[in-house]
């Protein structure tokens, strides 16, 4: 059994790829800004610990990575993907900048494997992002780094317990329209956590297992039809688009990063509505063996009825 770290491990994908690496036996540290963080899915599991610290601090870094003989890299800053330079919360500072501090303590702790959760979109041709370059930059230096190594490029991820997902299925039983941002035409493979985190588990324990790993859900459908299916899961009766104009986002976005804590971006809205986030082989089920669950499945066992 490994000690494993995991670095934004309160986050979605963190947190239950910690729980299920807790129950297959291993010590999980989790990594956190806060002293004393609550994480209700977590709780219970004796071999969960948590260490305060940030990736954007090489000193607490130093201290999380000591001891360990694994780390999966699953950080992201606060309200992703809106960006927030006057707080650095920005996929240069955490992406790349925040990867390579990582890479750093890794290689001063002596570590045998990691795992980076990065995105499928780079596995696409896309139109400019400051995401796509930091991902890859951070990429680049987990690979470089000499510890042996996956990248798992995850598609759009959805749980029972994420920011948004759910709030749709909920609002989709009082309200017969469903907020389409653009057309909705990008494609993407949604994956349920639970995929995701085993995935991330057998990515640890099978260090033969290098390069890039995609992880998709089984159906490729358009960002439209993601959100219709989540809105009718949840109302359990169909229910109709709203389609919000791009520009009207670009608009508001524009607004928005002129306030304190901005809440959209134009960046963002590139982000949402024109990424191309179709799958690329190998994907995680061919090569670790497991069967991913469809689209309609999946969202039924994350909050369906």
């Amino acid at each position: 059994m490994f000690t494993i770290l995991i670095t934004g491990g309160t986050g979605v994908i963190g947190r239950h790829a910690a729980r299920l690496l807790g129950k297959r036996g291993h010590l999980v540290r989790v990594l956190s800004r806060r002293a004393n963080p609550s994480v209700a899915l977590l709780r219970g599991l004796s071999n969960i610990e948590y260490v305060q610290g940030n990736v954007r601090d090489p000193v607490t870094l130093a201290r999380a990575f000591e001891g360990c003989d694994a780390a999966v890299l699953s950080h992201q800053f606060q309200n992703f993907p809106v960006e927030n330079p006057k707080t650095h919360d920005t996929f240069d500072a955490v992406d790349r900048a925040g990867t390579e501090n990582c890479m750093r303590a890794a290689q001063h702790a002596a570590l045998k494997r990691l795992v980076y959760i990065s995105g499928i979109a780079l596995s696409n041709a896309n139109p400019p992002h400051p995401g796509t370059a930091a991902k890859l930059a951070a990429e680049r230096a987990v690979f470089e780094s000499g510890v042996s190594a996956v990248s798992l490029r995850v598609n759009v991820v959805y749980a029972p317990d994420d920011k948004y997902f759910p709030l749709l299925g909920r609002a989709a039983k009082w309200s017969p329209l469903v907020p389409i941002f653009g057309n909705g035409a990008a494609r993407c493979a949604p994956v349920h956590v639970g995929d995701v985190a085993r995935a991330i588990a057998y990515a640890v324990e099978r260090p033969e297992v290098g390069g890039v790993v995609g992880v998709c859900g089984a159906d490729e459908v358009s960002w439209k039809e993601l959100l219709l299916t989540v809105a009718e899961v949840g109302a359990g009766s169909k229910r109709w688009p709203l389609h919000i104009p791009q520009g009207l986002l670009y608009l508001a976005g524009a607004i928005s990063e002129k306030l304190p804590a901005p809440k959209l971006s134009r960046a963002a809205v590139t982000f949402a509505t024109q990424f191309d986030q179709r799958c690329a082989s190998p994907n995680c089920d061919e090569v670790f063996g497991f069967r991913v669950m469809g689209l309609r499945e999946g969202l039924r066992a994350a909050f369906g009825d």
